[in-house]
């Protein structure tokens, strides 16, 4: 029986061949997009999975209170922490101590490397599913010489040689002796190193750590099995130990900080999560209207279709006879475009991982992936044969084969609804993707309130501070070097921010929280940020006075005039206020500006920025720089960035996103076209008789192509009246979540309208022209 169903089901689909070529290459765009999204999703959704105990691993986070109420939660403790946590909590079985991540130089003999590594206790290995190959863990107990490094950086500092017991130098002057081998990092890993030194060492340079209103490190806890969460037992420990602290911990899934780490005033409100919720709608969305290009043609060419179902129940076949052949026809179809998705999934993958930054496989022996791939084909071919099969299967074989044609022309209006849907999806979606990529424009383009252009920014490391005075009077007198600053992290989004600087006026309630950035004299200028009213650091002379924006000025409640000669009292001491500069953004622009004063520092801070003019050829000055920095600094590999790819890397998540949208975008534009073009194909067929007989009474061919592309305008004016609402609410959404955005204006909205127009004029127009064209001679004699 199912030999017959498939042997029947290839004929029909050789005898249609247009008919199929439009079904396999819409279904293939469907299921070539849900593919490339269930890649990501899958490779999204496996981020720290891969730790033996993940369910029972926990990070510890502190949320602690400002003055003015706000919760900020945030994922660096106390390095008191752990001990409290292992002596107090029995439900914790470990808990292991660590770092952020940082750079440091690695050097073996005369070859060195900057490596990204921690810093952590003997626990991390065995809390955390980072095998070793070679050593032991018991190796690190109580040793501050001991380092573990990667099998990648074991090849790159030994070669062939045994690494084992080797000495290794970390930074200037810490000798470490290499205690074990462990195996590269997964890029499923949201922790990314190469080596992992001494906690207790890190704890040697940063003192400061132990205090209980700090937060340097990083804790995980891994729980007893079936323990339940400690929460009330833990959200004391701090403020149990340091009276005036607000900070209380709490403990989270490690698995679960990739896609759901933003807090909003200490309540998770999600994070990544959402793009999986986007992209996985936009993969459903996608593949239901390809289903609906295969419902829309099958229905239109029931009639063609009549005969074959009257002559089949006439001779005994019953309804679900008739159901499964469909069904299995239209399976048949879901499997063929499967194969031909696959070859172009497996072709198209690399520019997909150039697009996101990841590195997909194809991996069809994956039993998840490979079960996903099986229900996308099958679902999708029972959601496209099911309607059509349960409609053809109905007709009355008496009717149909005396030719009463009613009951076959039956279904137009769900036609109608049906490419409704789908266009008015269309239209969200370019409006969408559009939108994005206006907002990411807007971000590019807009005044920061200094210049990012043709500075490149060079990484702090003790060499260089040693030798900062040289390598700058050399720098300087190089052609194309304008200036050399010293500052600190990202200017994009200053990460310090504090409620201590002590002002004349400042009333005991302020609550006011500011940005700090430390730098020397000449940054400011070097990035171009406007002073209104003052003037800028002149040098050490300057080491206790400040300089701030109008912002903070503002939070002061000084004017321009009155805040130079201000007393003001920091981390740096007493001082004043020399300077006001302008306005300019210290965050990202989903985030106002905030009020910001600048500390001068000579070395706190990790960056040089070096201001290069628009005439440098920029090549070969790269290359003097670097034998600049070289000379002064021969231990230290010299690597560098530009501050404008610093600022498109503060906003490429927002980039990716829409990038991917595009894509799905035009795919979801080629589903609607093909759609519309075979539907337009049939509609043609069925009017040429209609068509010939206006063409003999007058009509010209002109007004006989408007008359069959007007139908399908009619459509898409409606889908467009529904789509363009809801594209509306939902960017204007999107754009709320940015202080600073781009407005929604409406030839947006006009030029997408014309855009799917001319889609429709495309697909449509070449039917109605040929039709119209025809000699109606000879469709007057076709007796159909």
């Amino acid at each position: 029986m199912w030999k017959n169903y498939l042997k029947t089901s290839f004929r029909n689909l050789r005898r249609q061949k247009g008919y199929t070529l439009i079904n396999i290459l819409g279904l293939t765009s469907g299921i070539v997009a849900s593919i490339f999204i269930f890649l990501w999703i899958l490779d999204e959704l496996s981020f720290d999975k891969f730790h033996i105990e993940s369910d029972r691993i926990y990070s510890v986070m502190v949320n602690s209170e400002r003055p003015d109420g706000i919760i900020d939660t945030y994922p660096a403790n106390p390095s008191r922490l752990k001990e409290t946590l292992v002596n107090e909590i029995p439900e914790i079985e470990l808990a292991t101590q660590y770092s952020f991540e940082s750079a440091v130089l690695v050097k073996h003999k005369a070859e060195g490397f900057n490596e990204i590594g921690i810093y952590a206790d003997p626990n991390f290995f065995r809390v955390f599913s980072f095998p070793l190959v070679k050593g032991s863990v018991d190796n690190i107990q109580n040793k501050l010489n001991s380092i573990f490094i990667s099998e990648d950086l074991a090849i790159k500092l030994f070669k062939d040689e045994t690494s084992l017991e080797k000495t290794i130098l970390l930074g200037q002057d810490q000798e470490l002796t290499v205690a074990g081998v462990f195996k590269n990092i997964p890029d499923n890993s949201s922790l990314q190193f190469d080596f992992v030194a001494p906690f207790d060492l890190y704890l040697q340079e940063n003192p400061w750590m132990q205090n209980w209103a700090s937060g340097g490190s990083r804790t995980t806890v891994l729980l007893s099995e079936n323990s339940e969460i400690p929460t009330n037992k833990i959200a004391n420990l701090i403020q149990k130990n340091c009276t005036e602290c607000t900070s209380q911990p709490f403990l989270y899934p490690y698995h679960k900080l990739r896609l759901h780490g933003e807090f909003e005033n200490g309540v998770n409100i999600g994070g990544r999560i959402q793009q999986i919720y986007l992209f996985g709608i936009v993969a459903i969305v996608i593949l239901i209207m390809a289903c609906i290009n295969f419902i829309n043609l099958a229905t239109a060419r029931s009639g063609s279709r009549g005969r074959e179902v009257g002559i089949r129940k006439s001779i005994g076949a019953n309804k679900s006879e008739l159901v499964i052949q469909f069904i299995t026809e239209s399976i048949l179809v879901s499997w063929i475009a499967l194969i031909v998705a696959i070859l172009l999934v497996q072709l198209l993958l690399p520019f997909f991982n150039q697009l996101t930054g990841k590195n997909l496989a194809l991996d069809l022996t994956n039993p998840i992936f490979l079960l996903g791939l099986v229900s996308i084909t099958i679902i999708t071919g029972v959601l496209s044969g099911a309607y059509p099969a349960f409609i053809l299967s109905r007709f009355k074989p008496i009717s149909v084969l005396k030719g009463d044609n009613r009951s076959l022309l039956k279904g137009q209006s769900l036609r109608r609804i049906l490419v409704i849907a789908q266009f008015s999806t269309s239209a969200i979606l370019i409006v969408g993707s559009i939108a994005i990529y206006q907002q990411i424009n807007f971000i590019s383009n807009r005044n920061l309130g200094f210049n990012k252009e043709n500075i490149i920014i060079i990484d702090q490391n003790e060499g260089i501070v040693k030798s900062y005075d040289g390598i700058k009077n050399e720098l300087l007198h190089l052609p194309g070097i304008e200036n050399i600053a010293f500052g600190g992290n990202s200017i994009f989004s200053v990460p310090i921010t504090t409620n201590d600087p002590v002002w004349t006026g400042k009333s005991e309630n302020s609550n006011i929280n500011f940005k700090i950035y430390r730098c020397d004299e000449a940054f400011i200028p070097t990035l171009n940020i406007p002073i209104s009213n003052g003037r800028n650091f002149l040098g050490t002379q300057d080491a206790s006075n400040y300089i701030i924006n109008k912002k903070a000025a503002e939070a002061m409640g000084l004017d321009l005039e009155t805040a130079v000669g201000t007393e003001l009292e920091m981390w740096n001491g007493k001082g004043q206020i020399i300077g006001v500069t302008e306005d300019f953004h210290n965050d990202n622009l989903k985030f106002d500006i905030e009020p910001m004063i600048f500390m001068f520092s000579e070395n706190l801070g990790s960056h040089y920025f070096i201001k290069v003019s628009n005439q440098a050829s920029m090549a070969g000055l790269i290359d003097q720089v670097k034998g600049v920095f070289k000379k002064y600094n021969p231990e230290y590999p010299f690597e560098f960035s530009f501050l404008e790819e610093v600022f498109e890397r503060e906003y490429q998540n927002e980039q990716v996103i829409g990038k991917l949208a595009l894509s799905f975008t035009i795919i979801a534009i080629l589903i609607s076209g093909l759609g519309l073009f075979g539907l337009a194909s049939f509609t043609a067929e069925r009017r040429t008789k209609e068509i010939g007989i206006r063409k003999v009474l007058g009509a010209s061919s002109k007004s006989l192509s408007l008359l069959l592309c007007s139908d399908f305008a009619i459509l898409v004016f409606a889908s467009l009246l529904i789509g363009f609402p809801i594209a509306w609410y939902l960017i204007r959404e999107f754009l709320s979540t940015f202080t600073f955005h781009t407005e929604i204006h409406w030839t947006l909205f006009f030029f997408t309208g014309l855009l799917m127009l001319g889609l429709t004029f495309l697909s449509v127009g070449y039917h109605a022209i040929k039709t119209a064209w025809s000699n109606p001679v000879n469709s007057l004699q076709n007796e159909e």
